[in-house]
């Protein structure tokens, strides 16, 4: 898979992400439609663009925010599959995505905490202001994707994904 970004993405932000951006797993996320037209693939990559974009302006841990703010949504999975007995989506997808992540890459637990919580107040309480910052970037992106308004890397040309 090739990904091509625009020359005003921050380098400081693809350094943090780029070994996950390259993952052949992480890439399958390009087949699964997240809101509407998104994928969950860029909607992972916004929410970890913005979530590291917020969280350098706060001075938190950039690299906390950019990492699980793109791993939070790692399920290899459509949404829409049956389930196991008695599990709801908003339950279990973020055990799932911290499972396989932890599988893929070594993860701090901080990150692994956040990718947990982010599906506030559906599941555990942030515990740390870099997951506030991931469980709030995921609803307003969730929020733009259902209105169809390209924002941040979603925007034409920002970033173009070839899976080939």
């Amino acid at each position: 898979m090739e990904i091509t970004v625009s020359d005003d993405i921050s380098a400081e932000f693809l350094g943090l992400v780029q070994t996950i951006l390259e993952d052949e797993e992480f890439c399958k996320l390009t087949r699964y439609r997240q809101h509407y037209q998104t994928t969950r693939f860029m909607h992972s990559l916004n929410v970890s663009y913005l979530s590291w974009r917020t969280a350098k302006k706060l001075g938190l841990e950039e690299r906390v925010a950019a990492r699980a703010g793109l791993l939070h949504d790692f399920c290899v999975y459509d949404f829409k599959d049956k389930l196991p007995k008695g599990q709801i989506q908003a339950f279990y997808h973020p055990k799932v995505a911290a499972k396989t992540s932890e599988e893929r890459f070594p993860l701090y637990e901080k990150e692994r905490q956040a990718i947990l919580s982010h599906m506030f107040p559906l599941g555990p309480v942030p515990r740390s202001r870099e997951a506030w910052v991931i469980s709030c970037m995921d609803k307003f992106c969730a929020c733009t994707e259902f209105l169809q308004v390209r924002v941040a890397l979603a925007r034409r040309n920002r970033v173009m994904v070839d899976c080939a």
